[in-house]
């Protein structure tokens, strides 16, 4: 029961997360999964301090692939949060069995195209996709828990492995 939900979001722990997500899904812990947030202690003590009522561990990918068993028996529950879909591909490739991520904020960058209002995705993040696809991930599009959850596929066809 403890892994409520794995978020792909550029901004991390941010309000929306703390607030809408952190409201209806109450987890007692936070998992940031990106490697350089994880070499830097500047930055992994903005994110600890951005969400101050509940815990969040900052891992690389290779320490977030070891722990992910363990956290399904732990009490409470937890939030997985990470960059991108890069890391997320990653970090099932390193053996973790995510059966499914939400993708909440991939913004605007040169070179990516819009997918939805909150969502945008270029080459490299859409063959990230379909490696996900392919190992059976589900990937879906949503912002916040009100509203209503598309299946990444339905928005964007050419990410179909």
């Amino acid at each position: 029961m403890s892994w409520l939900n794995q978020r792909v979001d550029d901004r991390l722990v941010h309000g929306q997360v703390v607030v809408a997500w952190g409201s209806a899904l109450r987890p007692a812990r936070l998992y940031v999964v990106d490697d350089q947030v994880a070499g830097s202690p500047w930055e992994r003590d903005l994110l600890v301090s951005a969400a101050p009522d509940t815990e969040v561990r900052v891992l690389t990918v290779a320490e977030a692939a070891s722990a992910w068993e363990a956290e399904r028996s732990a009490p409470g529950g937890a939030m997985l949060l990470l960059r991108d879909l890069r890391t997320a591909r990653a970090l099932v490739e390193s053996g973790a069995d995510v059966p499914a991520f939400t993708l909440g904020g991939l913004h605007y960058a040169p070179g990516k195209g819009k997918i939805a209002e909150y969502v945008y995705l270029d080459e490299a993040d859409r063959e990230d996709a379909r490696a996900l696809l392919r190992r059976g991930v589900k990937l879906e599009v949503q912002d916040v828990p009100a509203t209503r959850p598309q299946g990444l596929m339905a928005l964007d066809p050419t990410v179909a492995p």
